[in-house]
């Protein structure tokens, strides 16, 4: 479920709480909170940085070195093929954030950007400076215009940086709704789109520190003056060298994907999401906040193996990403089917299958929800991915004739807490996705509706007075004599 949340919202809620309060003073004084809020979002949205109305990447990760290169505007005739000349012989690869309106008129520039191995974003379509005052009808319309003219070149960009770098409150709904994230920039040299070229490199250089994303446009100076223009960007290039700062592929700074080559048909949010994200999945896990919630569940896996897996015939898995537990999982059955919906996170599932040598893993892409299933399953597990799922209900009715009689399901996932209350609000303010969390009553009538036969329903992870756990862990039979 699309939920997005964001400072703005609790600024909002704060902002209705104090009209309350202040209109018992006298009904003119609600109005200065009212004007307050007004304030603060004009002034907000003027700082691209400034992750108020969504998310906003602006820097690369901590612990990543160089800078990277965007170019806004173009592509332009006069401007962008001899940029990529430039950068091909100092071996810099940069992020087009076009325009859809030029996009159409230069397709074959498009075709070269991409063709020298560079990435593009979406720009919108028309780029209009006052695009962010206009009603959710437009932007989405610009937004998605861009977006179907760039997909005719073969690839989906997941990247989009508003025009002049203002947000508002209507663009996280509408890029979530297109599996796409905002990102601006974090050095700049206030070009002006190029009316202001003097002086630009010793700007930027003066500017540029590790981790900085690097804003300049790729359009004609208004004089024409395209040598200067070139100049400065070489001098940019060399200076950089200079300072030790390489130019890095924004992907690689940011740790997420900018575009994808290849789509499956209907591609929604989530599926986006976790394709631009599989080449850091496993080191957001293990070497971030989440951390202790995952090596919980390993250590809850572990324990179980030899009660749920160790000899089982078929086993599959919901969600099984990027191989955290299929590669044990396989090392202790007859085959594993591993289903995800993010067909880069299989790759990569894929890969580590062939480097340890481990051959009774297929994989699978699609949503369990509707695909078809392939059972008998001896075991049917996943490890937090139903919080993802539309009818949890419905799927373990539709699990249950592919489960024969004595056969098991092993879930781990989110319960319903307090301590998760809060965890479910992090992540729709960082991923616009609330998350669902069932209670161990809500998992009894499920799995009872289902046929199922609990086994075992447990609550762990920070347990304490005001709270029961974060985390269930779920084991249950297929009723009826094996």
């Amino acid at each position: 479920m699309i939920f997005p949340l964001a400072p703005f919202h609790f600024v909002v809620l704060g902002v209705a709480h104090l009209c309350v309060l202040f209109w018992f003073l006298g009904p003119w004084w609600a109005l200065f909170p009212v004007g307050l809020f007004v304030l603060v979002n004009f002034l907000a949205s003027l700082i691209p940085s400034f992750p108020y109305y969504l998310p906003i990447i602006s820097r690369g990760r901590k612990g990543k070195d160089g800078v990277a290169l965007t170019f806004d505007d173009g592509p332009d005739p006069l401007v962008t093929p001899r940029l990529l000349e430039l950068l091909d012989r100092y071996d810099a690869k940069a992020t087009f954030f076009v325009t859809g309106i030029n996009a159409e008129r230069y397709p074959d520039i498009v075709r070269a950007i991409l063709a020298k191995g560079h990435t593009l974003g979406n720009h919108s379509y028309s780029h209009s400076p006052a695009l962010m005052l206009k009603g959710k009808r437009a932007l989405k319309q610009e937004v998605e215009s861009a977006q179907a003219l760039l997909k005719a070149f073969g690839v989906v960009p997941l990247a989009f940086r508003p025009p002049v770098g203002i947000t508002n409150a209507h663009l996280w709904r509408i890029l979530l709704e297109a599996g796409m994230f905002c990102v601006n920039f974090s050095c700049r040299a206030g070009d002006m789109g190029n009316r202001r070229i003097a002086h630009l490199a010793a700007k930027i250089l003066a500017k540029a520190r590790p981790r900085d994303i690097i804003l300049l446009h790729d359009v004609a100076p208004p004089g024409g003056d395209v040598a200067h223009l070139m100049t400065e960007f070489e001098t940019i290039l060399v200076g950089l060298q200079k300072q030790g700062l390489n130019v890095r592929p924004l992907a690689q700074l940011i740790g997420q994907e900018i575009m994808q080559k290849r789509v499956s048909a209907g591609a929604n949010a989530a599926e986006l999401f976790y394709d631009g994200l599989a080449a850091t999945y496993d080191q957001e896990q293990f070497c971030s906040k989440v951390s202790i919630s995952r090596r919980t569940e390993l250590a809850l896996f572990t324990a179980r193996i030899p009660e749920v897996f160790e000899g089982a015939g078929r086993v599959l898995e919901i969600g099984a990403g990027t191989g955290i537990f299929t590669t044990t999982i396989a090392r202790h059955c007859g085959h594993v089917e591993a289903l995800d919906i993010s067909a880069n996170m299989l790759a990569l599932l894929d890969e580590k299958c062939r480097a340890e040598g481990i051959t009774n893993v297929r994989s699978r892409v699609g949503n369990v929800e509707t695909m078809n299933l392939e059972g008998p399953y001896d075991v049917v597990c996943a490890f937090s991915a139903l919080e993802y799922l539309k009818d949890l209900p419905a799927l373990l009715k539709r699990l249950a004739p592919h489960v024969p009689p004595g056969g098991r399901v092993y879930f781990i996932t989110a319960r319903t807490s307090l301590f998760r209350l809060f965890t479910q609000i992090g992540n729709a303010m960082r991923q616009g996705m609330w998350l669902k969390s069932r209670s161990r009553r809500q998992f009894e009538r499920m799995l009872k509706e289902a046929g199922f036969e609990p086994v075992s329903i447990t609550s762990h992870l920070l347990k304490c007075v005001i709270s029961g756990g974060m985390l269930l862990e779920v084991v249950a039979r297929r009723r009826g004599t094996p």
